[in-house]
């Protein structure tokens, strides 16, 4: 079985925006005294005090998981999780003696803003805070009190005040930037908004991940009714056998980052499950944003690896949902889809079909009930998109693609059902003037793991493609 981790991260990095940071320590801790987690500790400090635990799982190697710590007061020592204690049932407090606190990282209130240096709105000021910083007016800016209106701030460095305001730069023709000595640094909430795409022809691509799909599950007499994904298959083009496995195992960890990367296991590195393999080879995602650094990237997804290691470098905005809870992965990605400027390029991962139990089979009602389960998920993202106002303006190209297939109540191995995989190509679904990608039934010739998902999105979007993979000739432009 797969780990499963429970956690809410937004982060946002583009080339005109300066990263938001702040002061690190104890006071971006909550304090349980006389309790720890038990059982979850993944890295050991010792001969330290709170506040340089603190610092420690706040430092850039580790801000990526630590979300807590417990120290220990007797010796001195302090124990970093990747998880809280919401996420493991609760705290233990019946240590003999009670020598631990823990600290749970609190959320952090400016990860909802993009900054902007050097700038600010004029004369759109609607409160004054002073002897704030700017997590504090992140903090007032979204709180229930003026949460209804307020949509951005400006922070003054030299008096540490800060103006809230109902408007965006783009509701009030544009920021000023020329103020004596660039007092202002600007902060205006991401959600509802987002990040213009900078890609020619406003192409995105949304890339549905399904663990555990069979290919031959698919389109054919008995299989599962799958409406979505039929009709994006019927507008686009799909293949029922692409091939997973064969140099690698068919399990998840190599499966999913040969489909991100375009290579094979001996070279991305990512040989098994195991959280700690980060690929040696860029995500397709990465290699989006070299190209265009204001691109955004989104992840969602209810396994560790996904929304960790196997994540782009540069992921903007990573949600771990909970255990197989697909409607909450789904609500995250329609919550995308409705901002102004959604995602360039999201990465929407569903679980359930990955049974481990029952039967893979294609014909095996249990199996076929969660492909119809997942179906009806990606039916309400893809209704979403196609009611987005400006959609008619926009390309996506929607690919589905999944890590490895199954027999049996297993997979791993090298058998046809473990290596069958599915992928389907469609960038004209409910949009009809745009000239399909990519038609028909490709089954028929073979295509590998490493040609199916990287290979496409590069060509799409109009990037060189260094990979192993090669597209399918009738493809592109």
């Amino acid at each position: 079985m797969k780990p499963v981790f429970l956690r809410l991260t937004f982060t946002l990095v583009a080339a005109w925006l300066a990263p938001v940071t702040h002061a690190s320590g104890l006071a971006d801790f909550s304090l349980t005294p006389n309790a720890a987690i038990s059982g979850y500790n993944r890295e050991n400090l010792t001969a330290v005090t709170p506040q340089q635990c603190a610092e420690a799982c706040q430092a850039s190697d580790r801000s990526g998981w630590c979300v807590s710590f417990d120290f220990n007061r007797t010796t001195s020592a302090c124990d970093l999780s990747d998880k809280r204690a919401s996420d493991v049932g609760g705290l233990k407090t019946d240590y003999s003696g009670n020598p631990y606190d823990h600290y749970s990282l609190k959320p952090d209130p400016l990860v909802n803003f993009s900054r902007v240096t050097n700038a600010a709105i004029s004369g759109y000021n609607v409160e004054n805070l002073k002897n704030v910083t700017p997590k504090d007016c992140a903090s007032a800016c979204t709180d229930a009190s003026r949460s209804s209106w307020c949509k951005s701030f400006d922070f003054n460095k030299t008096t540490s005040a800060c103006d809230l305001s109902d408007k965006r730069a783009s509701d009030v023709g544009g920021l000023k930037t020329n103020y004596a000595g660039n007092p202002y640094d600007h902060y205006f909430l991401v959600a509802g908004e987002g990040i213009a795409n900078p890609v020619p022809g406003n192409k995105h691509v949304l890339f549905i991940g399904m663990d555990g799909l069979r290919g031959d599950a698919l389109f054919c007499q008995g299989c599962a009714a799958t409406p979505a994904l039929s009709a994006l298959a019927d507008g686009g083009a799909f293949h029922r056998n692409v091939l997973a496995g064969g140099v690698q195992d068919t399990v998840s960890g190599p499966g999913w980052a040969s489909a991100f990367t375009g290579f094979w296991a001996d070279a991305h590195g990512v040989t098994s499950n195991t959280i700690d393999l980060a690929m040696r080879k860029p995500h397709v995602f990465d290699l989006l944003k070299q190209q265009y650094p204001t691109a955004t990237v989104g992840v969602v997804g209810d396994w560790f690896n996904i929304t960790h290691n196997l994540k782009p470098v540069g992921a903007d905005f990573v949600v771990a949902n909970s255990a197989k809870n697909s409607q909450q992965a789904t609500d995250t990605v329609k919550g995308w889809l409705g901002w102004k400027n959604p995602p360039t390029a999201i990465f929407y991962y569903l679980h359930n079909v990955d049974i481990h139990a029952a039967s893979y089979e294609p014909m095996n009602a249990f199996y076929q009930s969660k492909i119809r389960g997942e179906d009806a998920q990606i039916q309400q993202v893809l209704d979403t998109l196609a009611a987005r106002p400006g959609y008619a303006n926009e390309e996506w190209l929607i690919v589905v693609a999944s890590d490895h297939g199954g027999t049996g109540s297993g997979h791993g191995g090298q058998s046809a059902g473990e290596r069958s995989t599915i992928l389907i190509l469609n960038n004209s679904y409910q949009n009809p003037g745009k000239t399909a990608y990519c038609v028909g039934d490709l089954s028929a010739t073979p295509l590998l793991q490493v040609d199916g998902v990287t290979p496409h999105i590069l060509d799409f979007l109009g990037l060189p493609n260094a990979t192993a993979g090669k597209k399918y000739p009738g493809c592109g432009r």
